[in-house]
């Protein structure tokens, strides 16, 4: 790679990394507070709740690349047309392939990125991801419920104590369930986790059930025991069943032969054939995008009118390629017409683009919106000369 390729390769690559990193870490941000809970009732630090969070960061960057593709692709062309460094190239007798090489040297790397993303790196920092919420949920009772606290343990399972000691023995046990429909309180003098080869139980001293149904005309029923064991085994990660894992949680060689007992594969057997298709064709729409800018910025331009207008062409075309994207992997659960059309829509869109740069095909916004981007121009223009 000579200086010059380098100079366009690293212009490129910053700018992909700086747009990635911000789009992904603004994203991340908004997400993380769904899991706020970690920290506010879950009793975890902040060193854990970002590590946890941080997680979910390969399906933003998955997502998010392909359009931090596209940006960087226009910023770095868009800088030597500014420069007038695309026009001195071709005044040396530089075709725009030439130009191109770097920088399609970098939406191949972009693209083998988002296909090892979309075929190993997603699903499983997915499944870690469920993996360790899951455990934090479930170790609360044992490890950092605190005392004086409501926690919720599960959907309709709260549990409170009223002091710990450093033995792990609690006092002031209340647990009330409310997953079935006969809702059961449970109050004890005091409780410790036992584990055993049959599960893990909260085991209570000392204390009493009471148990009503809602709407019921009895007042419900109260029993009191000397011991009872409350069986925390379904809270476990390790109780979560094959059956509670999703096909995008699953590793790609499960997606690509799932056993024929699996769950979604007999209630909903289009759920493998959509996220097989759909991790296979995630490392062809980066280069679509890239095709994209490329096709519309990669030849000399020398005034600044030309360059807002093939911009304002390429953003809707972009767009439309996105929403195309999105509506086709949406009917690849269902439809069979969409398995093709998943592969050929951004191989079109590549073949489309290079027709445009040899100049066998020309793109035009229609005469009306030329006047109108071309006026808003020429005022910018104006506005902005010294």
């Amino acid at each position: 790679m000579g200086r010059l390729d380098r100079y366009i390769f690293s212009t490129a690559a910053v700018a992909f990394v700086g747009v990635t990193v911000v789009l992904a870490g603004m994203i991340w941000a908004t997400q993380a507070l769904r899991q706020l809970d970690l920290v506010t009732s879950q009793g975890q630090t902040i060193l854990a709740f970002v590590a946890i969070t941080s997680l979910t960061m390969p399906t933003l960057v998955l997502v998010i690349a392909p359009a931090a593709l596209f940006i960087a692709t226009a910023y770095t062309l868009l800088k030597l047309n500014g420069d007038s460094e695309i026009v001195v190239m071709a005044a040396a007798g530089m075709s725009h392939w030439r130009v191109l090489r770097s920088l399609m040297l970098l939406a191949v790397l972009v693209s083998l990125f988002c296909a090892a993303l979309a075929i190993d790196l997603v699903p499983a920092s997915l499944r870690s991801f469920r993996d360790q919420v899951s455990r934090v949920r479930a170790d609360v009772v044992s490890f950092v419920a605190q005392p004086g606290r409501f926690v919720n343990l599960a959907p309709g399972l709260v549990f409170h104590v009223r002091d710990r000691a450093k033995n792990g023995i609690m006092s002031g046990v209340f647990i009330n369930d409310a997953r079935e429909k006969e809702i059961s309180t449970y109050v004890a003098d005091r409780g410790q986790i036992v584990e055993t080869e049959n599960g893990i139980f909260l085991v209570l001293e000392q204390g009493s059930i009471h148990r009503r149904v809602p709407g019921a005309a009895s007042n419900g029923s109260v029993v009191e025991f000397q011991r009872y064991a409350f069986d925390l085994s379904a809270l476990t990660p390790g109780a979560q069943s094959g059956a509670d894992i999703r096909p995008n949680e699953r590793s790609f060689v499960y997606v690509t032969a799932p056993p024929k007992d699996d769950a979604y594969l007999i209630t909903q057997p289009g759920r493998f054939r959509e996220e097989f298709h759909k991790r296979l064709s995630s490392g062809l729409y980066p280069l679509a995008f890239f095709a994209v800018a490329a096709a519309a910025l990669a030849r000399p331009r020398t005034t600044r009118e030309s360059r807002g207008l093939a911009l304002a062409a390429i953003v809707p075309i972009m767009t439309a390629l996105q929403i195309a994207n999105f509506a086709v992997t949406g009917q690849l659960r269902t439809a069979d017409w969409a398995v093709p059309m998943v592969y050929i829509l951004p191989v079109l869109t590549m073949i489309l683009a290079a027709l445009v740069l040899e100049g066998r095909l020309t793109l035009t916004l229609p005469a009306a919106l030329s006047r109108v981007l071309d006026s808003m121009s020429r005022r910018v223009s104006r506005l902005s000369a010294p």
